[in-house]
């Protein structure tokens, strides 16, 4: 309905009145199918709307009838300025200068990297001859993904976009690769986590713990430098081995007695904005009509206008959301406690963990349920590191230190 009041508007539309005839002059329209909107009664008669194309295509037949017209639209306000050139034409091109400078883009703002980066990518634009203020379409947006992604290879991700008067350009850094530990490189193996030795499989390396040690995170277990049996001298080797230790890990959880959640009502309220290059100006409905509630958009395309310009519709709803309080029992609290503990726990542990001893506690309070457990496991806490040889100038830098 909003569209076509909105199309009525521009292509103009008479308003007229009628004091006599009034239901022999409706069915004579409808039976012409002539379309009749925002009808009145009153007193004195009725008002209806009609579009100007039907005024005019069918004079012979509105002119018999007893009625006064008033005719209103953009159509009509232009008709009553083409008397005054100068007036109109300087309003013309104020629209048009209006619309270029606002469809322009001003700014460039990158997201996602740093000072140094960010100075990469606008010097790589303006080699390219990319300088603000531009006009760029869709097409030239991605030819700039496409030029920043080819030309610096530090990204894994680029998007580009404009936002009103701003290109606004997404990157994302590529990850350090994590370089893999082949079988013959010399290397140790170190603690992960804190621990209390429970086994040592050592195939290769000199084991440096033994059963009941306590470690601590990045201490060696199993070091990859032994002696030459011929030569006496000390050699590096790559280390393979499993070291078993006992770990303990602590959690502390607390479940809500009474839980609040939304529930949807049947009410609901519409508002609209006109969007024009990426800019909202409300025109029908309220923000916020509710105090609780879950917010939609959807984008209205207008006729012939959002074709050949950035200007649309967005209707946003507002559906109602009552908020309720459900209590929950004792059982489903620790149950759901319980969960979330081992979720954590997997995440935590190594994956041929197994478990020797958990102590659970549970307690509460007027508001809470809590949770208190210790979890004893016995798993893998050994973790390769590569290892490298001393050279010349760092043994002659540690001898004179």
């Amino acid at each position: 309905m909003l569209i076509f009041k909105l199309i009525s508007l521009i292509r103009g539309y008479v308003v007229i009145r009628l004091e006599s005839n009034l239901e022999k002059t409706l069915n004579i329209l409808r039976r012409k199918n002539i379309a009749v909107w925002d009808l009145e009664k009153n007193e004195k008669g009725i008002k209806f709307k009609i579009s100007y194309e039907d005024y005019i295509k069918h004079a012979d037949l509105i002119n018999e009838i007893n009625h006064n017209a008033r005719e209103k639209g953009l159509i009509f306000k232009l008709n009553r300025m083409k008397f005054r050139k100068g007036f109109s034409l300087g309003i013309l091109i104020s629209i048009i200068c209006l619309f270029l400078l606002t469809s322009l883009i001003w700014q460039v703002e990158v997201v996602g990297t740093n000072q140094v980066n960010t100075k990469k990518i606008i010097e790589l634009l303006r080699e390219n001859n990319i300088t603000m203020p531009a006009s760029l379409s869709k097409k030239d947006l991605l030819d700039i993904e496409t030029l920043i992604y080819t030309n610096l290879d530090i990204f894994k991700f680029v998007e580009v976009y404009a936002e009103g008067s701003k290109l606004i350009i997404f990157v994302r850094e590529k990850e350090p690769e994590i370089t893999e530990i082949k079988s013959n490189e010399p290397s140790s193996i170190v603690s992960a986590k804190n621990a209390i030795v429970h086994k040592v499989i050592a195939k290769s390396g000199q084991p440096v713990v033994k059963e009941g040690s306590v470690v601590y995170e990045g201490q060696t277990l199993i070091m990859g430098i032994m002696q030459n049996k011929n030569t006496e001298e000390f050699i590096m080797v790559p280390s393979h081995g499993v070291v078993y230790g006992k770990t303990y890990y602590n959690f502390e959880m607390k479940e809500e007695k009474v839980r609040k959640i939304s529930v949807a009502t049947n009410r609901s309220k519409s508002v609209y904005y006109l969007k024009i290059n990426g800019n909202s100006i409300k025109i029908i409905g309220d923000k916020d009509p509710y105090e609780n509630y879950n917010y939609k958009e959807s984008i209205i395309n207008v006729p012939i206008v959002s074709k050949l310009s950035d200007i649309t519709i967005l209707k946003g709803t507002y559906y109602e959301e009552e908020i309720k309080e459900i209590e929950i029992d004792e059982k489903t609290a620790q149950n759901k406690m319980k969960v979330s503990m081992f979720d954590e726990l997997i995440k935590k542990c190594s994956s041929d963990s197994r478990i020797v001893k958990s102590t659970i506690n549970y307690s509460e309070d007027d508001e809470y349920y809590y949770m208190m457990a210790q979890i004893e496991l016995i798993e893998d806490i050994g973790e390769k590191v590569r290892i490298f040889p001393i050279t010349e100038d760092q043994s002659e830098d540690a001898k004179e230190d």
